[in-house]
């Protein structure tokens, strides 16, 4: 088999990533598939590539305007210079002049012979002074559009630039545990047995972090669906739920299913569980995945949450993780902090009432709504659920201090959560940004 140019094939990722708009998160799982017999070296050094320079794009574009004397260049000449400052700054596996070295050779790869030169010089430049580089202005030093830093400094307080560091570390993947199919325990046991290293989430005691794996899809406790990935964040939903007597739920937003299999994990075996997504392609991503997990109360459902379905009446529990602009989880999707617009996060706040409005007549009396997102946008979450309650009465906050044992509550802000809502913050909470309210229907 010839050998595959890991610097080319980052490269490509790079292009299509920044000039073809697609995402890195896909771009970096598709290569990965389609190249699956890359060593692990080589499939580490590509993720890490790719992602790291669309992390750190702002700050990366400063320094070659700052050595460029701001001259334009070539989307292709940019992307490597891109991903070599990168690797210099960034990563220390290979030497600068190694890095340098590579850089040339793309460029005469891609038969642009006459910018050998440039490169070259401009990489040794940064590499003699690399030591010397300081970011004064925030919005360079974290790699973040001054919209979304303001907005993130809006919401965080004290934790602003812990949050930012957050966003730009690396962070091990977590898994949440289906303890209705398996302990805690039995998994941490069964992936120590693999050689994997496992740390307990210090929020929820069900959300395992693993390293030192090869393929996350060959790890058999995930691909025997007894656990699936997903961010302590979103776990947290788990804590909130009041599980005992439900028989019906629906999960209006459920694609890829994560939430879904959260429900169905805690709720008894014979309630049924509505995952509902807006087109076919996205309910036969939940169908797939749920086959997996091997739940068999899920029923999945295409369904526009927009739009009232009487089959969802009488629900004892509707879910709705509502589309956002998903601010809170930038450390994971970076491309999220360069696409978002003010206009889209004020259209994201009123499909958000839109959806939320709709679904409320699903719930039976004495039911409850289950309010959440992925953002750190006060005008999706708390604006919004004060919205919600204004609008309907017949709907009140629930104290969640109750749903949450006493060493959990002691690391969440308890004044949040007696008004019915947890939000948790990056940097703080070790976590993913999320925003989970809980909504009572009155019996009266």
């Amino acid at each position: 088999m010839e050998k595959t140019n890991i610097r080319a094939l980052a490269l490509e990722a790079l292009i299509l990533i920044d000039i073809e708009k697609e995402y890195s998160h896909k771009v970096i799982d598709m290569a990965l598939e389609k190249y699956s017999y890359l060593s692990k070296s080589d499939r580490g050094f590509f993720s890490k590539v790719v992602h790291g320079v669309v992390e750190y794009r702002l700050q990366l574009d400063y320094i070659i305007k700052e050595y460029n004397n701001a001259k334009r260049i070539k989307p292709v000449i940019r992307e490597i210079l891109r991903m070599s400052i990168y690797q210099m700054l960034y990563m220390d596996r290979v030497p600068d002049r190694a890095i340098i070295n590579e850089a040339v050779n793309l460029v005469k790869s891609r038969k642009l012979m006459g910018l050998t030169g440039f490169v070259n010089g401009i990489l040794r430049k940064i590499a003699g002074e690399k030591d010397k580089l300081r970011f004064d202005d925030l919005s360079i030093k974290y790699s973040m559009p001054e919209p979304i830093l303001n907005i993130i400094k809006h919401n965080t307080d004290k934790y602003f630039e812990k949050t930012l560091e957050y966003f730009l570390s690396t962070k091990p993947v977590s898994i949440r545990v289906n303890t209705s199919k398996s302990s805690v325990e039995d998994i941490i046991k069964e992936l120590e047995s693999e050689n994997i290293k496992v740390e307990v989430s210090n929020l929820n005691e069900e959300v395992l972090y693993i390293t030192g794996f090869d393929k996350v899809d060959e790890i058999s406790v995930i691909n025997s669906g007894r656990s699936y990935i997903t961010d302590t964040s979103s776990s947290m939903i788990s804590k909130l739920i009041e599980a005992d007597n439900i028989k019906k739920c629906v999960d209006v937003c459920a694609a890829p299913g994560g939430k879904s299999f959260l429900l169905a994990d805690k709720v008894d075996k014979d309630a049924n569980i509505f995952s509902c997504d807006v087109s076919e392609n996205k309910v036969d991503m939940i169908r797939e995945n749920a086959k997996v997990q091997g739940f068999s109360n899920i029923i999945p459902l295409v369904a526009d949450a927009r739009y009232f379905d009487e089959r969802f009446m009488g629900s004892d529990l509707v879910l709705a993780d509502l589309p956002c602009s998903g601010i809170g989880i930038i450390g994971k999707k970076p491309d999220i902090k360069y696409r978002l617009e003010e206009d889209s996060m004020i259209s994201l706040s009123a499909l958000q009432k839109e959806i939320l409005d709709n679904v409320s007549k699903y719930v039976k009396k004495n039911g409850e709504l289950i309010f959440s997102t992925c953002t750190l946008n006060n005008a999706e979450n708390e604006e919004n659920m004060c919205y919600f309650l204004e609008k309907h009465r017949d709907f009140k906050s629930v104290d969640l201090t109750s749903r949450l044992d006493g060493k959990m509550a002691e690391k969440l802000d308890k004044t949040e959560l007696e008004r019915g809502y947890l939000k948790l913050i990056p940097g703080r909470d070790d976590c993913d940004g999320f925003f989970i309210a809980v909504f009572r229907r009155d019996n009266d």
